[in-house]
């Protein structure tokens, strides 16, 4: 007669030492979140369910699965952690925390970072990874992927690298498949180039130092509740629907509009003359 008890003994040891293991795994796997450093400018809200908005506050702390949207002038600071570090939101922005996972792994340390941008236009910077993490932010046009980087991304697609690479996935419109780009740092992915189907340009330097000059005020601190005084979006020769589209130093000499500034004391915006 077969002795059925030892093969039952066993199978139960295995099924108690696979528990324990799914147990170790869960003990090392966590939940990141997102810390609003500072709102440095105007207004913000979020949302965790897409129907409920709630005012946004210097300190409040977002889990993965909630939206964080600017007003016209809002400009906010939010601080990932081990999720990859720093991410502003620029005015008209909408951004999802999709997902904010944190394993801790044997010698590593395997973050999964996923943010939706579906409106306007985002800065951050992302520390260097492991091999097996990943930092995507996705648009209604593609994907990028980054590693270690500066960066800045427009819903409409546009990436700038200001330190580090990109990997964009680009959709054209009319295509059936993304179309990979690497953009290095100093260089932008401009989806209007070839006719719509995206190319690679040197980023202009007015622009690089503008980007890199809002990545370094990201990281100053900047007490709860307190808004810096004076903002500057993005190069006014490059903000869509500007009054007149040459550049500054190009020979039109027709006034132009500065960017929205926040300061409870600024008088209203006046036309200037582009310096030569």
């Amino acid at each position: 007669m077969k002795n059925v008890g030892q093969p039952l003994a066993q199978a139960a040891v295995w099924g108690l030492t696979a528990a324990a293991c799914v147990l170790l795994v869960s003990v090392h796997a966590a939940q990141g979140s997102a810390r609003v450093q500072a709102i440095r400018a105007e207004r913000a809200e979020y949302t965790m369910d897409g129907v409920a908005w709630n005012p946004l506050q210097a300190g409040t702390v977002l889990q993965a699965g909630s939206t964080v949207r600017t007003d016209s002038m809002g400009v906010v600071d939010l601080n990932l952690g081990k999720n990859g570090d720093w991410v502003r939101l620029t005015p008209s922005t909408t951004l999802a925390l999709t997902t904010l996972n944190i394993d801790q792994g044997a010698g590593e340390t395997i973050v999964n970072t996923e943010l939706g941008l579906s409106t306007g236009r985002i800065q951050g910077s992302v520390r260097k990874l492991s091999a097996s993490s990943r930092y995507e932010v996705k648009t209604p046009v593609g994907t990028c992927g980054i590693r270690g980087t500066k960066y800045e991304i427009s819903a409409n697609g546009r990436v700038t690298v200001e330190e580090g690479m990109v990997e964009v996935f680009y959709t054209p419109a009319g295509a059936t498949a993304p179309v990979k780009f690497e953009v290095p740092a100093g260089y932008t992915f401009d989806p209007s180039e070839n006719s719509g189907r995206g190319g690679v340009v040197p980023t202009p330097a007015n622009v690089q130092d503008q980007l890199k000059e809002d990545i370094r005020q990201m990281h100053s601190v900047v007490t709860e509740g307190e808004k810096a005084q004076v903002w500057i979006p993005y190069p006014t020769w490059v903000i869509p629907n500007r009054p007149f589209n040459p550049a500054p130093g190009l020979g039109d000499a027709k006034p132009f509009n500065l960017p929205p500034l926040y300061h409870p004391t600024s008088p209203p915006m006046t036309p200037v003359m582009p310096e030569e």
